[in-house]
């Protein structure tokens, strides 16, 4: 294949696998994000700091509890089934929706993305739209698949220029990113692609080629890493 072949568009009801292809790298670099070497539970009494560090190590907010924070609940309910179209639940294990990939993605719109909140919210408005009566949450898989194919090619009307793309990129980062930022709950994608987490050391046969390694299952929190 290609990858100057622009007329190939990659069709939205793609295997998991096939998104993953150039996800690793992400996930590689995802214990960088929450700046490891900060204070360990500065200020934190020596007798807490185990429960401290057990409310850290988990993902910071449950993803059924969840309150949208930056978007409107009908916004944030099309966000999730639009999250769980691109990488849905299968016999792999859980999809972007229920890793919380929209609890990332809805909190970093109120902090880091801020400026790209009226393109979500233009994005997901023309998603409903194209629905039709009900919405796009509403809507039956294949009939969210030929919508979201549409918006891949810019062809949905009434989104912004480029909005599949940015959902798709941030639909990677929540799933792969470090769990303390809201996604990749419970290490689902970690565990999706092998990637064990933090690991201070590594053993002789962990480093073999084709090594099965356990997954540690460890957070950046857990060294002091904070999210935005």
């Amino acid at each position: 294949m290609s990858n100057g072949d622009s007329s190939e568009r990659m069709p939205i009801a793609f295997h998991r696998r096939r998104l993953l292809q150039g996800s690793a790298l992400l996930a590689g670099g995802a214990a960088s994000l929450g700046s490891p070497l900060r204070s360990l539970a500065a200020g934190v009494a020596p007798e807490h700091l185990n429960q401290w560090l057990a409310l850290l190590q988990a993902t910071p907010v449950s993803v059924a509890d969840y309150a949208p924070v930056a978007l409107k609940t009908d916004e944030y309910a099309t966000l999730t089934a639009a999250v769980g179209r691109i990488i849905p639940t299968d016999d792999l294990g859980p999809g972007a929706a229920d890793a919380g990939v929209q609890v990332f993605i809805d909190r970093s719109l109120k902090g880091p993305n801020a400026a790209l909140l009226p393109v979500y919210q233009g994005g997901l408005a023309a998603l409903d739209k194209a629905a039709g009566s009900g919405g796009f949450a509403a809507a039956a898989a294949d009939t969210q698949d030929e919508i979201l194919t549409d918006a891949e090619a810019d062809k949905l009307d009434g989104a912004p220029k480029g909005f599949f793309a940015l959902l798709l990129e941030h639909t990677r980062q929540g799933m792969f990113g470090d769990p303390v930022y809201g996604g990749n709950a419970n290490f689902a994608g970690w565990d999706l692609i092998g990637y064990p987490g933090i690991k201070l050391t590594w053993s002789a046969d962990e480093q073999k080629f084709d090594a099965k390694v356990t997954p540690e299952h460890t957070s950046v929190a857990k060294y002091g890493g904070k999210s935005w």
